[in-house]
């Protein structure tokens, strides 16, 4: 399992790497988004496409052993450790904290529902929401 999420989180970071040199420059982070955990002032939208993210991909066997949270856009307990399980199941490539900054968010928006982050193109809904490195 940790062998599997470290790849794609291998993956992850050279795609973002390809896409910031075929842009001319460095990947910078979704629009200035903040970072989404515990004594961060969450926003609703941002907390919401964490859950989706999880979910969709939790939903596709993605996230072996991650319970599902409801999608009600509120910052909780479930939904930290849903992302703490999420950043533990990368091998040791993110910080299991419990924060979602731009590499986990990177993580989300690869693994996540492709309609909500723009199949990693950078333009869905979500995009606009979770930090990131693109």
């Amino acid at each position: 399992m940790p062998r599997t999420f470290a790849r794609r989180t291998a993956l992850v970071a050279a795609a973002t790497a390809l896409a910031a040199t075929m842009m001319g420059g460095a990947a910078n982070a979704s629009t200035g988004a903040p970072y989404i955990g515990n004594g961060y002032a969450n926003n609703t939208h941002a907390v919401w496409c964490v859950q989706r993210m999880i979910n969709y991909a939790v939903d596709r066997g993605r996230y072996w052993g991650v319970a599902k949270v409801a999608e009600d856009g509120v910052w909780g307990p479930k939904t930290r450790q849903a992302v703490i399980d999420v950043q533990n199941g990368t091998g040791g490539s993110l910080k299991a904290d419990g924060v979602v900054g731009p590499k986990t968010g990177d993580m989300l928006m690869f693994e996540g529902d492709p309609y909500y982050s723009g199949g990693g193109a950078g333009n869905g809904y979500c995009h606009t929401y979770l930090p990131t490195t693109y």
